[in-house]
């Protein structure tokens, strides 16, 4: 078991690391590991990394104990993220001409150079429109430096908010959307769309239902209290001891557990 591959979801907060590994088990997924590493002030500040090297410093021994065989999935922080639908285009385009069509079009609808841009685009469920998530080179550039300088093996970068999707399996009807919240955001995900709220537009869960126009009863937290939702339910096997407060990793349970590593 010690020797199967790791899947790796990796949540940078504010004040600390939260990373959960997993690994193919006889009943499904199980833990291997969990890790919070704890963030001097100022290192992660609005979501955005201001001093890189104190941020490696922290990640340079918790590397070290990772097996060989192992893929991480790292969370972007989805207030960097801008979303926008695309109507489809008169003709049909085929790849490549299709990917540079939606860059263009989010070049022209931002007012950046294309250059600028790092994007990814599903079409609707209805094959009208082009879902695009875009955020700045720039901004994804940091956490992919981090990752090749630690030699990690990447599989994606992910907007954190979009994590909380994987996770929507084990919901108890009639919830279809989740929410996590720290002092500063709620992230929440339905199986259609995902995003981010400030704290200070919503106090609770049932405010934020109507901020999202959603019934209370369609909306879950996750929380360890009665009546919210136990992120670390979707890992079927769970030996070594869970950490206290542990809604702090929902993110990083949700990149854990995505398919297509």
């Amino acid at each position: 078991m010690a020797f199967r591959h790791w899947q790796i979801g990796l949540h940078i907060q504010q004040d600390g690391i939260f990373i959960v590994a997993l690994a193919a088990g006889r009943r499904g997924q199980a833990l291997r590991r969990w890790w919070h590493l704890p963030l001097a002030p100022q290192v992660v500040t609005q979501g955005r990394i201001k001093a890189p090297e104190q941020l490696l410093a922290v990640l340079r021994p918790w590397r070290q104990s990772l097996p060989q065989r192992h893929c991480v999935r790292m969370a972007f922080p989805a207030g960097q993220t801008l979303q926008k639908k695309l109507p489809r285009p008169a003709i049909v385009l085929r790849e490549p001409a299709l990917t540079s069509w939606v860059s263009q079009a989010m070049a022209r609808e931002l007012e950046m150079a294309e250059s600028e841009l790092c994007f990814d685009f599903t079409e609707d469920e209805f094959g009208k429109a082009y879902g695009v998530t875009a955020a700045q080179n720039r901004d994804v550039a940091t956490l992919m430096e981090i990752a090749q300088t630690l030699s990690l093996h990447l599989s994606s970068i992910t907007p954190d908010a979009s994590a909380l999707q994987h996770l929507l399996p084990w919901l108890a009807a009639p919830a279809r959307c989740l929410a996590w919240r720290d002092e500063q955001q709620w992230l929440w995900a339905t199986r259609e769309s995902w995003g981010r709220r400030a704290r200070d537009e919503a106090e609770n869960v049932v405010s934020l239902a109507a901020v999202l126009g959603l019934p209370v009863d369609e909306i879950a937290q996750c929380g360890e209290m009665p009546g919210e939702f136990d992120c670390w339910s979707a890992i079927p096997s769970r030996q070594p001891p869970l950490p206290t407060g542990g809604e702090r990793f929902a993110i990083a349970l949700g990149l854990a557990v995505a398919r297509g590593y």
